[in-house]
């Protein structure tokens, strides 16, 4: 495919689009449609790549078949792998159509924070299946509806073993049961030092942050600076989600792509060279990624974030195309789960808006005299919601009239929040006077973030609910 070319603007790299939109559709594919249709086309995916690779060697050339061999490759690759992924998960003995309805032992390894069920006391948790029965099995994902007692305060990393009710998954998305506790675990091992050091810096930022705000700023600094969201006001978030603004009330592509920028700017500052402040903010990156959670929806964002930052920062598209497509092939050939759910869609097509739209209105804003300042930050607002509100209303159903707005009065205060919060969990190890006083300082753009809130949900028809 060639490079589409946008006037006044720089030269769009449209190379790899077809191959990442392949590795996404076969994923999807291999996920929803029954076995035998993904090894169908994984099979004709094959004998093409063979065919093209043949008249290559032949001497045959057309321009299409660089495309054809990128993409036949990629549908062959992807679509064996999700076969044996299949055939993996129906060896699983909780797939086994005979032991539904059963209880049976399991051992199991926390994968991400547990959530709480709305309007229950109940949780849901992420979690890869080690043993049944007390006999070890080939790892598999699963998920767990348990009660909050004993559940709830789980980390990622930590192994136990629990009695659950097996049943079919809940959605299609490679997990191989859901399995229903009605008691607390057992055999709660420790988890790995990392995550017991992630959980005590979570925890002292949270007793930071209750200190020196107040609610419901106190419960909503955590979720945005750490991902830490369980002290956040049900009906805060509530407000927050009917602005249109969820995606700050825990870290998101945005945070990663704040700090990201930040640390390089302060790195090149302080005279590092480019290969000194790539490592260094790979290892914060790394850092940031424990204390968030190493969820897969964690490094999700923190690779979006990295995307989003060459686009918005570097402004070089067309690095910023193939890099968005890099990170798509990466993260479904890792995590194919990714393909259908909706916090991966949102984050792609939010990041492809960044890329291809903003910089498309922030000169028509230029040329019509609208200072930079304000001409980036209200193409970044319309262009996210543009693309990313289709995608919203198809999985929720409801429609935010007031989140463009929204976004563009919060945008000022995003930033700030990010770097000083960031900072302050930090500082708060080694002098925690100095992180008090940090904290204190992003008090007033807390409130402010949560004034807007507020008042856009209030606003008639500030969402509509379509079905």
């Amino acid at each position: 495919m060639s490079a589409a070319v946008v006037p006044g603007a720089t030269t769009l790299d449209l190379r790899l689009v077809p191959a990442a939109s392949a590795a996404w559709l076969i994923t999807v594919t291999g996920i929803l449609a029954p076995v035998s249709i993904t090894a169908g086309l994984a099979l004709v995916a094959s004998l093409v790549t063979i065919v093209v690779v043949a008249s290559l060697v032949q001497g045959a050339r057309t321009s299409m078949m660089p495309v054809l061999l990128g993409i036949g490759g990629v549908v062959a690759g992807f679509g064996w792998a999700l076969v044996l992924r299949q055939h993996h998960l129906e060896l699983n003995p909780l797939a086994d159509s005979t032991i539904l309805g059963s209880k049976v032992t399991v051992g199991l390894r926390v994968t991400d924070d547990p959530r709480a069920m709305a309007r229950t006391d109940r949780v849901v948790i992420a979690v890869t299946v080690t043993s049944v029965r007390r006999q070890e099995v080939s790892k598999a994902a699963a998920t767990v509806l348990a009660p909050a007692d004993g559940w709830m305060d789980l980390v990622p990393g930590q192994h136990l073993s629990a009695l659950v009710t097996v049943s079919e998954p809940r959605r299609p998305d490679l997990t191989v049961a859901t399995l229903t506790a009605s008691g607390p675990p057992s055999q709660v091992r420790a988890p790995p030092w990392y995550q017991r050091v992630a959980t005590y810096v979570r925890g002292q930022f949270r007793e930071l942050a209750s200190r020196a705000l107040g609610a419901p700023e106190s419960g909503l600094l955590p979720g945005l600076v750490l991902g830490d969201v369980s002290a956040l006001d049900e009906q805060v978030k509530e407000d927050f989600r009917t602005a249109g603004l969820s995606h700050l009330t825990a870290v998101s592509g945005a945070n990663f792509a704040i700090i990201i920028g930040a640390l390089l700017l302060t790195v090149r500052a302080l005279g590092a060279g480019p290969r000194t402040a790539v490592a260094v903010t790979g290892v914060v990156i790394v850092i940031f990624v424990i204390l968030v959670r190493p969820s897969p929806s964690v490094v999700r964002a923190a690779v979006m974030g990295a995307v989003g930052l060459v686009a918005l920062l570097v402004r070089r598209r067309a690095q910023a195309m193939p890099a968005l497509c890099a990170a798509i092939v990466i993260l479904l050939l890792v995590w194919p789960a990714f393909a259908v759910q909706p916090g991966f869609i949102l984050s792609v097509v939010a990041t492809a808006g960044l890329i291809v739209i903003a910089p498309v209105i922030v000169e028509w804003l230029r040329r019509h005299h609208v200072p930079r300042g304000f001409a980036e930050a209200l193409a970044v607002a319309f262009a996210a919601q543009l693309v990313t509100t289709p995608v919203v209303v198809l999985f929720s159903g409801r429609l935010s009239l007031v989140a463009v707005v929204a976004n563009l009065a919060v945008t000022i205060v995003v930033a700030p929040i990010t770097v000083l919060g960031t900072t302050a969990a930090a500082v708060n190890l080694v002098c925690p006077p100095v992180a008090f006083l940090l904290v204190r300082f992003i008090g007033p753009e807390l409130w402010w973030m949560v004034f807007v809130a507020q008042k856009c949900s209030s606003l008639p028809l500030a969402t509509v609910t379509l079905w």
